[in-house]
């Protein structure tokens, strides 16, 4: 940390004595005591401790001591006799303290008692007031007061440090030429430990020119894993610091590789709630959406620079989606933040990942560049291997570097090797393997055969270090300091931890510091020291060798973390999404162990919670919103992702954990995993005899059924729907026996089979009427349904009286879904009627009321059906919406709309809702070009009322409109979606010109 940083430093004044590595009796390690009140506050990030155990081996102490001495904030002495009868702390370490304080430093003095002291020794320090108050040393209170006075001095040096930063950053702003402090927030982003990045000039220049442009909001840095992406953003962001951040209100970093490199780790809603709660923004939702759409709202308000550092687990492999983000709320961010114009003082969101982000691919020649981060140049791999004292002559390092593929990782591993074992001899590399193939990764290859044979030559006469390395490769994020504790403590984990446990701290930090200088660990991060971490390719290696030497302790370690994480982790009785972490690491950790039973039942039950009444409640989900951590705990429990369960869950979970994870899917917009899962899902439930398995296999049914729907194979859904029916007669309950009847309506309804549909639709309600007489019409989701249909036929007035009645009971008993749909069936009808009764010539309040109505119902069901953060309702009040902004003149609120709406559907893709889109666009075109705008003037405020375009503007509109329905062809063509036929022909009639727009049916 810099002197000039806001964030205050901690500097604890010590006597070793008061720190004994094996204290035995009533002996206390004081130093470890105090941290473990202060550690919560650092972890925050409210200030950085410092104390001389944080030193590397061959650090120069004197020097290293007296540098943090002359800039830290707090200076914590701990007293007594060892530390009062230290010439070095009382005449050297204090005596600067109190020299800083005389030449008017903003320095606080800040001693605690540990022991009993001499009164005489005591006066050496009695002019700073003591703590504990009345001078009584900690050491003299029972353990449960010691706890207390120490969390009173924890807090009291919290304040202090405050207090201090608050002046620190008032001396900035007045320091400064920006107007304005700038929070940073950049601790969250990987350690990187080159002393110096050679070869990356062109790259610094581009985001220097980036910064400063008013063409670009988001930049991304694509390249292989270990090629230095991370590395260089530091860089750049070190050189923005000295430079005041050129302009920046704000700076915030966030890696994805902390949630760890592989394919299950796929969540972003950590950094979606950290995102809004550093930016001041507060929303009241859980969709993961809806936040990544107000971060991107608040970006272009300011001028921010953000950092997201490895997005690759959050994205799609080789495949048909390849490079399409998984996750709502990201993919949100990037796709709102991307279609914002461009402004001089913009803020700035640069990306790096191995794959280029498919979701703004359409932006990369405009406002979202894409970097290809090349391999070093031969001279350039030369000056790393330099840099790090490897030595020959230059055709000689020019060599080597192109052997290694110009890999940053693998010089810079190769670099230490040489240095370890062959005096630095760049010829001595001869013995390394040769280079194994990979065309996914060519790099990755270089890398593992340089960790091989660190692995072979080094590290295989150091046990220690090999242990840690292999400890280190258990988890798929930072090794927390409590964990490693945990693997460390006996009994040894045969074949793992038998060198580790009986290694004293000082032993563990040497170990620790040797394998950071040797660059296979990671920087200490200062935020949280004890913690330990390793680039994600070395976290692999070291990871997967141990598993392939010795599974025994691998699953043995990965047990015991399992056990430390469920035991140690105290959610509450409100969890954040923070408090519960601990919950879903321990996860990850009980299923590698094998123990997917007990990890399902004794923590993902925990994070779902249950209500009182004993049902799940998934709290996380419905209070937190976070389907996506969800989700990627339950990919654990298969065997393929996400159809197959593993095979030592029992027959009743395995069909759980398949429901959960469809539902989450299709939550997400992932279609084809959520069909492939429901599928799996209705086999097993088929194969059970039971009548409950029958209900849940028709359930299940009706499931795939909808969601083959959105997906937009509508004869898969016709069929599946059938069968949900068959299956619920068989059960003869009569809940499941209406609503399989509606949703089979509905499939039927989307094919064009009218008749069908309402028959069935008809068979529905009166069992509705039959089985609750108090509530005799459908309503929720099967309700909308049915309006839905009503709306189709034109019986517009009918579907608002159902809807009316329905939204009544939806508030008194039903969630917050089926408010919302009752909502927007009501909304559409209310606009359906109102474009009516302009042309029926009504009076102009009745127009007018139904108007108001329109506008109001439907502003209503778009934010309810953002807060359900179900994502394909939304698209249907989406679409309505954009039918409002078309009926009065509204046209760029329209576009923006359905341009919503095409970014929630193209992932899934949910191609129902892309024709409906496409069909909607050339309305729109063909409503601007006739100036068709019947409900304008009738609600406050409108826009102007629109003219008719010129002859060349209504060519241009003419041919959208041509466009647009040509892909609304094909894709009814494609889904079986022939309820769109009607429409389709009345458009292609108004476009062959036999037909006026401004006569054709509403259709909203």
């Amino acid at each position: 940390m810099s002197p000039d940083s806001t964030k205050p430093i901690i500097f604890i004044s010590y006597a070793h004595l008061d720190e004994p590595e094996k204290p035995s009796g009533e002996e206390i390690q004081w130093l470890t005591f105090v941290m473990k009140y202060l550690r919560p506050a650092v972890k925050r990030g409210e200030f950085t401790v410092w104390a001389d155990r944080q030193m590397y081996g061959g650090t120069k102490w004197d020097e290293e001591i007296q540098r943090y001495l002359r800039f830290c904030d707090v200076f914590v002495l701990l007293v007594s006799p060892n530390s009062t009868g230290s010439a070095y702390i009382i005449d050297k370490e204090l005596q600067i303290a109190r020299e800083r304080q005389a030449t008017g430093d903003d320095l606080h003095v800040y001693p605690l008692l540990l022991k009993p002291t001499a009164s005489a020794e005591l006066d050496r320090v009695r002019d700073f007031n003591l703590r504990p108050r009345d001078a009584k040393p900690l050491s003299g209170y029972s353990l449960q007061d010691r706890s207390r006075h120490m969390s009173y001095a924890a807090d009291e040096i919290a304040e202090i440090a405050a207090q201090i930063a608050r002046r620190k950053t008032a001396a900035a702003r007045r320091a400064s030429s920006a107007s304005t402090p700038i929070p940073v927030h950049t601790s969250g982003l990987p350690e990187t430990g080159y002393e110096r990045l050679v070869g990356r000039g062109a790259e610094l220049r581009r985001l220097d020119a980036t910064w400063s442009d008013d063409k670009t909001n988001i930049l991304s840095l694509i390249a292989e894993g270990g090629a230095g992406k991370s590395a260089l953003v530091n860089d750049w962001l070190m050189r923005l610091q000295a430079d005041s951040y050129r302009g920046a209100d704000c700076v915030l970093g966030w890696s994805f590789y902390s949630q760890g490199s592989k394919e299950r780790a796929t969540a972003a809603d950590g950094f979606l709630n950290w995102a809004l709660a550093e930016l001041g923004v507060n929303i009241e939702t859980t969709s993961a959406s809806a936040k990544g759409e107000a971060i991107a709202e608040a970006l272009m308000a300011r001028r921010a620079l953000i950092v997201l550092d490895g997005v690759e687990p959050l994205q799609h492999g080789p495949g048909p989606q390849m490079g399409q983000l998984k996750d709502q709320g990201l993919r949100a961010l990037l796709r709102r933040f991307a279609a914002a114009p461009a402004r001089a003082d913009h803020s700035l969101i640069v990306l790096t990942s191995r794959l280029a982000v498919a979701d703004i691919q359409r932006f990369k020649d405009g406002v979202a560049p894409v970097i290809n981060v090349e391999k070093l140049s031969d001279e350039a791999g030369a000056e790393l291997l330099r840099d790090n004292d490897v030595w020959g002559i230059e055709a000689e390092l020019r060599a080597v570097s192109r052997e290694f593929g110009g890999h940053p990782l693998a010089l810079t591993l190769l670099a230490s090797l040489l240095k370890e074992t062959q005096n630095g001899d760049a010829r001595r590399r001869d013995h390394i393997r040769g280079l194994l193939a990979d065309p996914d990764n060519p790099g990755h290859d270089h890398a593992r055969r340089v960790m091989e044979s660190h692995e072979k030559e080094w590290l295989g006469g150091q046990p220690v270090q090999l242990a840690i390395l292999h400890s280190v490769g258990l988890f798929d994020r930072p090794a927390s300091g409590d964990c490693l504790e945990a693997l460390r403590s006996k009994p040894p984990i045969s074949g793992l931890t038998d060198a580790l446990v009986d290694l004293s701290n000082e032993q563990w930090r040497r170990a620790v510091a040797r394998l950071m200088e040797v660059r296979l660990l990671a920087p200490a991060d200062p935020s949280d020291p004890e913690a330990l971490d390793a680039h994600p390719l070395v976290r692999e290696w070291f990871g997967e060798r141990l598993r392939a030497i010795n599974e025994a302790a691998w699953k043995a370690a990965h047990s015991r973390l399992y056990d430390h994480l469920r035991d140690a982790t105290r959610e509450g009785q409100a969890p954040t999404l923070a408090d519960l972490a601990p919950l879903y690491h321990a996860i990850v950790h009980g299923c590698r162990a094998g123990r997917h039973q007990e990890a399902l039942i004794d923590v993902f039950s925990r994070i779902c919670r249950r209500a009182p009444h004993g049902e799940v409640e998934f709290y996380s989900k419905f209070r937190l919103g976070a389907f996506a951590s969800d989700l990627s705990a339950i990919a654990w429990f298969f065997d393929r992702p996400y159809e197959i369960p593993v095979g030592t869950l029992s027959s009743q979970p395995r069909a759980w954990v398949i429901g959960l994870a469809s539902f989450d899917l299709r939550a997400q917009g992932r279609l084809r995993e959520a069909i492939a899962s429901l599928r799996a899902a209705q086999r097993i439930l088929e194969e059970g005899q039971a009548r409950a398995d029958l209900e849940n296999a028709s359930v299940a049914a009706m499931n795939l059924s909808e969601t083959e729907l959105v997906y937009g194979d509508v004869a898969a859904a016709v069929a599946t729907a059938e069968r949900s029916v068959m299956l619920a007669d068989g059960t003869r309950e009569a809940l499941q026996m209406t609503v399989s009847r509606s949703s089979c309506a509905d499939a039927l309804h989307a094919a064009g089979e009218w008749e069908k549909a309402a028959h069935l639709f008809a068979d529905a309600q009166h069992r509705q009427r039959e089985s609750e007489p108090k509530y005799p019409l459908l309503y929720g989701l099967p309700g909308y349904s049915l309006c839905d249909l009503l709306l189709s036929e034109g019986r517009d007035a009918d579907a608002r009286e159902h809807a009316a009645q329905t939204l009544q009971w939806a508030h008194q008993h039903l969630g917050l879904l089926a408010v919302a749909l009752n909502t927007l069936a009501l909304g559409r009808a209310h606009l359906a009627l109102a474009v009516q009764d302009t042309k029926s010539g009504l009076s102009a309040e009745t127009a007018r009321n139904d108007t108001r109505g329109a506008a109001a119902r439907l502003e209503e069901a778009v934010e309810r059906l953002r807060a359900a953060a179900q994502n394909e309702y939304l698209a249907r009040g989406l679409f309505a919406r954009a039918a409002f902004c078309r009926a009065v003149g509204d046209w760029d609120g329209a576009a923006r709309n359905l341009l919503e709406v095409e970014d929630i559907a193209e992932p899934g893709p949910m191609r129902l809702c892309l024709c409906d889109c496409a069909l909607e666009r050339a309305r729109l075109a063909l409503a601007r070009r006739e100036a068709f705008s019947p409900l304008n003037r009738l609600v406050e405020p409108s826009p102007p009322r629109p003219a008719p375009p010129v002859a060349a503007a209504a060519a241009v509109l003419g041919e959208e409109a041509r466009k647009q329905l040509d892909a609304a062809r094909r894709l009814i063509a494609e889904c079986g979606y022939h309820r769109r036929d009607e429409g389709l022909a009345e458009l292609d009639a108004v476009l062959a010109g036999r037909r006026r727009f401004a006569d054709l049916p509403p259709r909203v």
